[in-house]
């Protein structure tokens, strides 16, 4: 089977940052589905800023003219178009040229490899590129969306994202949040597949150790991961038991945080780390007892299961990331993101109960036992093979 991903989120190493989940994704379904090939194009945004057109700020500028790179054994292209995320409506329509501009690397590849299925990320330009590309040559499509229900809030966006979301074989919103609403506006074969994580986290669940009860987040130090409510209610309960909170990550919110763990007397029990190599970040997470991560809004967060892999039990956001996935108070908790002292009662909740600090985190660690990148390569394929034998 010939595979065709369009992913804008697609990160080039050393140029671009984003998120890796694709490239993950297929080097997993890769080693299980040997024969099937996969291209990526990758959307990359001249944009409508003037001021990053003129101080070559745009991500086109930085690949220097390369149309052409490779990475993990998968072939990407480059495919310029011209943006303008901010405006929505406008972003809509200019979301076009990438077709009209891409036109004779679109012919050609189309001439040079009959694709079976497209895989798109992003509903625009991904979304449209996959429906336009569709259209033209009769490939089934599917999409996996992220937060873009803004789209919905505009009459053009509105309607040009509702058909490329109609004619799609499966819209694969990754958090309940898009599933809902999608459900709700007549979206049908809309389906609930997650991000994977690496099997490497399923690990032994621990004993309940005595002592110290060690929390932890690891998160980009950004506003929206709310790690300031959290050093707030983890104040109201060092008085009454032992418990530390760790934050591993760094971002433009570190100096604030760190204010505020002075203001709050609270060096003794709250650690700041800036990083930890890849290659360890499990082992280290192993060695906690409580993850929490109240961001909102969250589009998935992949640490959520790979800290629930290792039995640790987890606090999210109501609406948010990972929320509904789970059985609220069995498999996992969450909380009102803005509520402090909701987040202090729901951590005392598993500090000062380890029974069913452990009984979440077992649960939880069988929830996600089916969600290893293996699991969801294989979900994949079963759908590229329905899409494929039903042309």
């Amino acid at each position: 089977m010939k595979i065709l991903s369009i992913s804008g989120i697609l990160p080039i190493p050393g140029l671009i940052s984003s998120n890796d989940f694709v490239f993950h994704t297929y080097t997993h379904y890769k080693e299980i589905y040997k024969d099937d090939e996969v291209l990526i194009i990758r959307p990359t945004q001249y944009k409508t800023n003037i001021k990053k057109i003129i101080t070559g700020k745009t991500e086109f500028n930085l690949l220097n003219g390369k149309s052409v790179l490779s990475f993990f054994g998968m072939e990407v292209v480059i495919y310029p178009f011209l943006s303008s995320r901010r405006v929505r409506n406008f972003h809509s329509i200019l979301a076009y040229s990438i077709f009209f501009l891409n036109r004779k690397k679109i012919r050609q590849l189309m001439t040079h490899t009959r694709f079976d299925v497209i895989h798109a990320q992003y509903i625009f330009p991904d979304g449209l590129l996959a429906y336009l590309i569709s259209k033209k040559y009769k490939i089934p499509y599917m999409i996996t969306t992220h937060n873009e229900l803004f789209y919905f809030k505009h009459l053009i966006s509105n309607r040009i994202a509702t058909r490329i979301l109609k004619n799609a074989s499966f819209v694969v919103p990754i958090n309940f949040r898009n599933f809902n609403y999608f459900n709700s506006i007549g979206i049908k074969n809309t389906e609930l597949i997650p991000l994977g994580f690496n099997k490497s986290f399923l690990r032994p669940q621990k004993d309940i150790a005595e002592g110290v009860v060690k929390i932890l987040t690891v998160a980009e130090l950004i506003k929206l991961k709310n790690i300031d409510k959290v050093i707030q209610a983890v104040s109201k309960l060092v008085e009454k038991h032992n418990i530390t909170y760790t934050v591993i990550g760094r971002g433009p919110e570190k100096e604030k945080l760190e204010q505020l763990v002075d203001q709050l007397n609270l060096r003794k029990n709250i650690e700041f780390i800036d990083q930890i190599d890849h290659n360890k970040i499990a082992d280290e997470i192993y060695k906690f007892d409580i993850f929490i991560m109240p961001s909102y809004v969250e589009t998935f967060g992949r640490v959520y299961f790979e800290a629930m892999a290792m039995g640790i039990p987890i606090i999210c956001a109501k609406n948010s990331g990972i929320h509904g996935y789970f059985e609220e108070n069995e498999e996992g908790i969450s909380v009102n993101h803005n509520n402090i002292d909701e987040i202090a009662e729901k951590i005392e909740l598993l500090v000062a109960n380890p029974t069913k600090r452990l009984s979440i985190g077992k649960k939880g660690q069988k929830l996600v036992e089916s969600y290893t990148w293996e699991k969801i390569a294989g979900i994949l394929h079963e759908r590229y093979m329905y899409m494929n034998n039903s042309k």
